[in-house]
């Protein structure tokens, strides 16, 4: 028996040996150099088609005001494009979404909205039918487009079929589209700020209708992830005595479920889907040297440090993509003694 014993155990330690280190080694987050811009800079969106390609937008300050700024990740580093309509000028850039092969992005230019799309050939400008007093969010897919915000005669939905605009309406009572987003031409969510608090709203192909979502009482929304599973996650912040409280909700095709994670009051505006299947977001760091982000698996939440940075006061990752295996982070970090500047990190890869 003792002998069996022996040669079981030098089984084991034979094959603990011969498993490679990457296969045995969790991996963990990794600083990417980013180029500088112009401090203090203002981070807006990320957004990744896969390993090789994410975009990140925001806009640097200068002297003549704020001036768009964009970044690309082409699978090995980040480098800043400069050569898209308007790169010099006075504006700031939003929401970064891919149709088909192209990348769309918001772009507010001399006080006007457009959406500059990238395809092989090179950028190229989709002009907005009017000028908007705000711009509060855009969305794209495959055969259909939304920009929202308002002007002087109240809210606007702006929808371009790939043809042209028209404008949309909502229905009654509904003040202010706080945020947009799409799964499809035909399937589209928005949050509202409405006559009797905050309401969800789908678009059918047809027209904007009250999805009925029963929202937390007292709640606002943050931001809501339609995937192509049918899943829909929305995450918000619901107000008790004063105090708010972060919430997630799930719709799996039938019905809604919501749960409070232990995130305090964070804003779940940049969670997103990881690659693992859990849902990954930003958090407020307890370490002003490190950036905290959260992992949401159904009923358990974890929480992963990224890598310390010398002289830091403040790493604040601003948005979260999936590109392919990984999970890629965009941000700011503050030095001691200079303004903040770009960071970026990546779990996996």
């Amino acid at each position: 028996m003792n002998g069996l014993r022996a040669v079981f155990v030098c089984l084991v330690i034979a094959c603990a040996a011969m498993m490679s280190p990457a296969a045995a080694v969790t991996p963990g987050w990794s600083a990417l150099p980013v180029p500088a811009a112009a401090p203090p800079v203002t981070v807006s969106d990320l957004a990744a088609r896969g390993p090789g390609e994410a975009w990140a937008t925001g806009y640097e300050h200068a002297a003549e005001g704020p001036r768009p700024m964009l970044y690309r990740w082409d699978g090995t580093a980040w480098r800043r494009d400069t050569t898209f309509p308007g790169a010099g000028e006075p504006g700031w850039l939003g929401n970064v979404r891919f149709v088909g092969e192209e990348a769309w992005i918001f772009h507010h230019r001399g006080g006007a909205g457009e959406i500059l799309r990238r395809s092989a050939g090179g950028w190229s400008a989709v002009p907005l039918p009017q000028t908007l007093w705000t711009y509060q969010d855009f969305t794209a897919v495959p055969g259909a487009a939304w920009v929202v915000g308002e002007d002087d005669t109240g809210l606007k939905v702006l929808h371009y079929d790939g043809s042209g605009w028209t404008t949309q309406s909502t229905p009654d009572g509904v003040l202010f589209l706080m945020g947009i987003t799409a799964r499809t031409a035909t399937d589209a969510w928005a949050w509202a700020d409405t006559s009797t608090g905050t309401t969800v709203l789908r678009w059918d192909g047809t027209a904007w209708r009250d999805a009925k979502v029963p929202l937390p009482p007292n709640s606002n929304v943050h931001t809501l992830l339609p995937e192509p599973s049918g899943r829909v996650t929305i995450g918000g912040s619901r107000y008790t005595d004063g105090v708010a409280r972060t919430y997630l909700m799930t719709f799996n095709g039938r019905s809604w479920r919501t749960t409070y994670p232990p995130l305090g009051d964070t804003s779940t505006e940049a969670m997103v889907r990881g690659p693992d299947g859990a849902l990954w977001l930003p958090v407020r760091s307890d370490r002003a040297f490190q950036s905290t982000y959260a992992r949401v698996d159904g009923v358990r939440t974890t929480f992963s440090h990224g890598p310390e940075r010398g002289d830091a006061i403040d790493v604040m990752p601003r948005a979260l993509a999936r590109a392919g295996s990984s999970l890629l982070s965009f941000g700011t970090v503050e030095i001691y003694g200079s303004k903040p500047n770009l960071m970026s990190e990546r779990l996996g890869g």
